[in-house]
């Protein structure tokens, strides 16, 4: 009977572990002929994949993707566009090598051409400014390769429509002295530019509407201009702050007539030059912190008439406006014109202050 029962639990036993068999083992042979063909297809297509990538059998572009650098545009020295390009390999296909690319501001292309990857599918394009500008606004650039295509954009502010030209050494409490420069700060600026003042408006309309103050930025534009020296015979008025000294009606009105100095300026961006009208030029000094404004010195060997500064090319005297007019108060009124983008209209600005004093001071810094 014992040894029965053992016969019996060996029996169960056994069928137990035939039971616990692999699952592939207790498939059918259709079950598992779909398996292995699954497993073949799919290390078929990583073949495919391998193959058709360095073999393939069309050109085309997997992934494209174009970046601009968040930066460009914000350096006053930044005269070129630079971006980027990325792409990959098709999936059953080569990597195209040529490629589209346009740049539009507001819905209008302005520049097109070509690019070209290398082997790891990496590219670059270059461009001037100049050759694309329009007015300040965002500028779009597209990528196309292959079926794929990718854009980036870009903030350009190089226009300006405004100037000022700040007098850095001037206060109103002294005049300057004869023997002293001119230092003139130029600010130029375009209005739609700026930040809204404790506001969040993006454009000085809603900026306004808020009842809130537009502050506009300095812009470093191409331009080319004239700053006219006026002149105005009087003494200096001591005591007189701002109001006096920024209003035309205390000076005999707005400056008319023959200026007693013209000076030409040429500005690339962030740097320039301006020449007198002896023909004399210098090169622009710029001030090195933000908003990286440039300085038109006003010599002072240019107003005395004690120096011999035989600048002339054809041999005569230099016209020093001190010795032309003499002691006064002066004014400078600019005009300029923007070197590229579709508005080539004249523009024009004052000093700031409107009018300075210039004389032969004493030692306490008022006039002889």
């Amino acid at each position: 009977m014992q040894s029965g029962a053992e016969e019996e639990w060996d029996d169960e036993d056994w069928e137990d572990t035939d039971s616990g068999s692999t699952f592939v083992s207790d498939m059918s042979v259709a079950s598992k002929m779909k398996l292995a063909g699954g497993v073949a297809f799919v290390i078929l297509l990583l073949l495919c994949s391998m193959i058709f990538t360095n073999f393939g059998f069309y050109f085309g572009a997997g992934s494209l993707s174009l970046l601009i650098d968040v930066n460009e545009g914000k350096d006053p020295g930044d005269k070129t566009l630079n971006a980027n390009i990325m792409a990959t390999s098709p999936t059953f296909g080569i990597l195209t090598k040529e490629g589209d690319y346009t740049i539009h501001f507001n819905g209008a292309k302005q520049a097109s051409g070509k690019f070209n990857v290398n082997d790891e599918g990496r590219s670059s394009i270059t461009m001037d400014y100049e050759t694309f500008f329009v007015t300040n606004g965002v500028y779009t650039m597209k990528v196309e390769l292959g079926s794929q295509e990718s854009t980036d954009t870009v903030i350009l502010n190089r226009f300006a429509d405004s100037v000022s030209a700040e007098l850095t050494n001037f206060d109103g409490d002294y005049p300057l002295d004869k023997d002293s420069p001119v230092i003139i700060n130029l600010q130029f600026m375009e209005e739609s530019v700026g930040s809204c003042v404790n506001g969040d408006s993006t454009t000085k309309t809603d900026c306004e509407a808020e009842e809130r103050i537009w502050k506009s930025d300095y812009i470093n534009p191409w331009v080319s201009g004239t700053v006219k020296i006026y002149h105005y015979g009087n003494g200096f008025n001591e005591g007189q702050g701002e109001s006096y000294w920024n209003d035309d009606s205390d000076h005999g009105g707005s400056p008319d007539g023959t200026p007693v100095e013209t000076i030409q300026f040429d500005i690339n961006s962030d740097g320039g030059s301006y020449s007198y009208s002896n023909g004399k030029t210098i090169v622009m000094e710029a001030v090195e912190i933000p908003p990286y404004n440039l300085n038109i010195i006003i010599d002072e060997n240019h107003f005395d008439t004690s120096v011999d500064n035989d600048d002339n090319e054809d041999g005569t005297p230099d016209d020093y406006f001190y010795e032309v007019e003499g002691k006064g108060d002066y004014s400078l009124v600019l005009e300029f014109t923007n070197d590229f983008g579709e508005d080539t209209f004249s523009k024009d600005g004052r000093s700031y202050w409107k009018w300075f004093h210039l004389c032969e001071t004493k030692n306490d810094g008022k006039c002889e």
